[in-house]
């Protein structure tokens, strides 16, 4: 398994088609590339990577892409460096690549910290991201509680002050995914 480390900030990126130009003033190593299409994925990436960043595919919101290895192995083709997901079945299959990851959770309530817990156990991630970022500092409470602590964290989602990402990496989290253009330049 290839090691990966992510600068402090990772821009997220919804909208390709409109949002790659913002990362000129981008000062990180990694983007998100949170929404594409199985037919403009490989210009995304091309165009991305032009610019110097490594690109993690969230495959789960690339249209026309279904799960599995066939949908893990084409947006590899892409020339990806990684993939983000919520389903711990393409964490499983990227492992068996040696590929990077992440597998992204949400927590949205109390026994969501259960179920991350059983995830984080049955899975293998390189990374672990938790949505909303303001859930971050009591589901990395809960899984030190757990001893569940050799996980690497990633915040993302709600996160809207230099403050907040200060915060968060204070609190353990190896990187802030956002896609608050204004929060690119660190």
């Amino acid at each position: 398994m290839r090691k990966y480390k992510f600068s402090e900030r990772i821009a997220a990126i919804w909208n390709p088609k409109e949002e790659i130009e913002y990362l000129a003033r981008y000062k990180g190593n990694t983007v998100f590339l949170l929404s594409s299409d199985v037919v403009n994925i490989s210009n995304h990436v091309k165009k991305i990577k032009k610019m110097g960043f490594n690109v993690f595919l969230d495959v789960d919101f690339c249209d026309g892409l279904a799960s599995g290895e066939y949908a893990f192995r084409y947006a590899s083709l892409q020339g990806i460096d990684g993939i983000i997901t919520v389903k711990p079945k393409m964490i499983d299959i990227a492992n068996s690549y040696g590929l990077p990851n992440v597998l992204r959770s949400f927590a949205l309530d109390s026994n969501s910290l259960s179920r991350i817990k059983d995830m984080l156990v049955n899975t293998q991630p390189m990374f672990f991201e938790i949505l909303p970022a303001a859930a971050f500092k009591k589901v990395s409470d809960y899984l030190d509680y757990k001893k569940i602590d050799s996980i690497q964290m990633i915040a993302a989602g709600m996160i809207d002050t230099e403050d907040e990402v200060s915060q968060l990496i204070k609190d353990g989290a190896v990187a802030v995914s956002t896609s608050r253009k204004e929060l690119w330049e660190f």
